[in-house]
């Protein structure tokens, strides 16, 4: 019986240095979500940059915001909790396209004109990314339901035929700024044959994002089917929120 239970306590020892050693060389830990719910909007209801910072932070990760007090402009990422569906236009640019949104803080991603702007964890540490939820703004779902006067088209034309389509493209980069692999997921999809499975992405949703790997910051660009002489006709806008990583215990980098 001495026998059984010190051969037991041996096996106990065993696994405990065991998994020790796996900590040791950077085994993941729990997985945490950026939710955006840390941030203050100060009796506003979305922040734009105006303050001049030029970047917000939740979690473990910062956000690149660029805005232009000449024009009152902006671009790359900024955060709201307007949920709309109904209200058409440009002046609509901040509310997300799902109705049950209630008073949930999210960040929305406009891309600048020229290069890529990026969320990042801190300088030269990784992280495992494992889901984003992803949903339209107000302003680009509607331009594709309906069409608008910029001159973006209404998916699908007047048929309806028309196999239109937008869609997010992430892009992982590593700690030495090289990029990884990347993630697409379409916000509305018109190029099925059968027209009842055309879609605009109406509701959070969750995309997978494992496949990008340990990555230090990422970046998101849209394309779409609906493009004129200045580039793209549908209203580059995307509703981002609870992003899932897996913290890399330090020493395993």
């Amino acid at each position: 019986m001495k026998k059984i239970k010190k051969t037991i306590l041996a096996l106990v020892l065993i696994l405990v240095a065991f998994n020790a050693c796996k900590k040791s060389k950077g085994d993941l830990t729990e997985i945490k979500t950026i939710d955006f719910e840390n941030l203050t909007l100060n009796g506003s209801s979305y922040w734009y940059g105006s303050d001049g910072s030029g970047k917000f932070k939740s979690g473990n990760m910062t956000f690149d915001n660029n805005f232009n007090s000449t024009y009152g402009s902006w671009d790359s990422f900024i955060y709201s909790q307007l949920a709309d569906t109904v209200t058409p236009g440009y002046t609509n640019q901040y509310s997300v396209f799902d109705h049950t949104n209630g008073l949930n803080k999210f960040a929305i991603y406009y891309p600048p004109f020229t290069g890529d702007s990026f969320a990042s964890f801190p300088k030269d540490s990784v992280y495992l990314v494992k889901s984003i939820n992803v949903c339209n703004s107000t302003y680009a779902a509607l331009s594709m339901k309906l069409g608008d006067a910029l001159p973006a088209k209404k998916f699908g034309g007047i048929s309806g035929n028309d196999p239109d389509w937008f869609k997010m493209t992430i892009i992982g980069y590593n700690a030495a700024g090289d990029s990884v692999k990347s993630v697409d997921f379409y916000l509305a999809d018109y190029r099925f044959s059968n027209n009842s499975k055309d879609y605009i992405i109406n509701k959070w949703t969750s995309v997978d994002l494992t496949q990008l790997g340990k990555i230090n910051k990422m970046t998101i660009r849209l394309s779409s089917s609906d493009n004129g002489t200045w580039g793209m006709n549908t209203p580059s806008y995307v509703c981002l929120d609870n992003l899932k990583y897996e913290v890399v215990i330090p020493g395993g980098l």
